[in-house]
């Protein structure tokens, strides 16, 4: 049986092939494009599939996509749409910044962003670029492989505890959302991982670091790397300004509160500009 994994919601698009629980060959979309993190992680890029790096794990399986059996999605869109509907509806406006985020959503441009992700399957049908059509000939949205959507920090449980040496682990995902979730912990046993709790949006470990990273001066999604390397220099003179903006709960709980980082640290660092030793 031949599992196809494929990320591409956000940053790092990739793909990984496993056949009978034993992975034939996994790479990251940029190795091939040369494009930084694969594309940028913006809502209308939803729809830009690792093709380049399906097309190499499959030509190591030496198969086509038609000889999948599965692929695997590391995005649930029904967690934030409901139970799936073939009738449903979204509407997005003809120019979403000029309108306010609509009920139940995070951003303006979530309905586009939601509605590729739904529509992944045929995107890798109808998107893959001519001179890779080779091995994908003759499979179609609807199979002959099963598609699952399968909810973001769940994939990151598995990608972390399935391929260690432990039968049991406890397994601690932060990252800057996934579908609702942006922190997360869980127990496994054997091939089976449990949900303990989880801290939901707005608020955000992850995203706070990226807010960091563009105050920064750096892209933010993109170069928190940098951030982390100039860290090690760094001494904790902002420490208790942090613990104001993260304020720990109980279970694992915590919630962030408002920034403000021009009004706490000064202006913002533009980019390409110095970084004064002093600020080290």
């Amino acid at each position: 049986m031949y599992t196809l994994g494929i990320n591409a919601v956000y940053h790092d698009s990739a793909a990984c092939l496993v056949r009978d629980g034993n992975v034939i060959a996994a790479a990251e979309e940029e190795r091939f494009t040369h494009v930084k993190h694969g594309k940028r992680p913006i809502p209308f890029s939803a729809y830009e599939l690792a093709f380049h790096a399906i097309d190499y794990c499959l030509r190591e399986g030496s198969i086509s996509l038609v000889d999948v059996d599965h692929v695997a999605y590391s995005y649930d869109p029904f967690l934030l749409l409901g139970p799936r509907q073939d009738d449903a509806v979204l509407t997005l406006p003809l120019e979403p910044s000029a309108y306010a985020v609509p009920d139940g959503w995070e951003s303006v441009w979530d309905p586009l962003f939601v509605s590729s992700i739904v529509n992944a399957p045929r995107h890798l049908i109808d998107g893959v670029p001519h001179h890779l059509q080779k091995r994908f000939r003759g499979a179609q949205a609807d199979g002959p492989c099963t598609w699952h959507f399968v909810e973001h920090h769940l994939a990151h449980a598995a990608s972390a505890f399935l391929p260690s040496p432990f039968k049991s682990a406890a397994i601690l995902t932060l990252d800057g959302r996934g579908e609702k979730a942006t922190t997360s912990y869980s127990i496994s046993e054997g091939n089976s991982i449990q949900r303990l709790g989880q801290v939901n949006m707005p608020h955000s470990l992850g995203l706070l670091y990226e807010e960091v990273t563009e105050y920064l001066g750096f892209l933010n999604s993109s170069d928190e790397y940098k951030v982390m390397a100039l860290a090690s220099f760094g001494k904790p003179t902002y420490l208790s300004e942090f613990r104001e903006m993260i304020q720990i709960g109980v279970d694992g709980q915590y919630t962030i509160q408002q920034l403000q980082l021009e009004e706490r640290f000064g202006p913002a660092r533009l980019r390409g500009w110095c970084i004064r030793a002093e600020a080290l």
